[in-house]
């Protein structure tokens, strides 16, 4: 959850007009590498659920 909230809070730092190129530029970034694990922990919950579901049947 923590990069959830990281990436929540990168996208609202980024639309403010007071936010600077460059800290419009590391934001992104770190907000797409919050992006990637979020990723990856969706993938790896779906791949328990699959799991279980199979297990269940």
């Amino acid at each position: 959850m923590e990069a959830y909230r990281s990436l929540v809070d990168a996208a609202t730092n980024i639309t403010k007009q007071t936010t600077s190129i460059d800290d419009s530029l590391r934001l992104f970034d770190e907000g797409m590498k919050d992006a990637e694990r979020c990723t990856k922990m969706l993938d790896e919950a779906e791949q328990k659920i699959e799991i279980y579901t199979k297990e269940g049947k």
